[in-house]
């Protein structure tokens, strides 16, 4: 389970946008959008989420969504769905 010390309040909510227009990109089969919001993802893990087991869950999961989006949709879909997930359980019980 996560730790609400994992993942700051502030960046909830956009993590968990950027998530979910990725994987309805990826669903679509908008590889390329999905790419542009796994950057802005990134962004925010790197400047705003600190050291710890979120912060390397979903760095994993956005480096497996790269690896699999275009050639596997439907695993990548189930990163973004976990990814989401451990956000928003982050959220819920904060």
């Amino acid at each position: 389970m996560s730790n609400t010390a994992d993942l700051p309040a502030s960046v909830r909510e956009p993590l968990a946008t950027a998530l979910h227009e990725a994987r309805d990109a990826v669903r679509s089969g908008d590889v390329e959008t999905a790419h542009n919001r796994l950057n802005t993802v990134s962004r925010i893990l790197r400047a705003k989420v600190p050291p710890g087991l979120t912060h390397d869950r979903l760095v994993h999961g956005v480096a497996a969504v790269e690896r699999t989006a275009a050639e596997e949709p439907l695993v990548a879909s189930e990163y973004l769905r976990a990814m989401t997930s451990i956000v928003e359980t982050t959220e819920q019980s904060s």
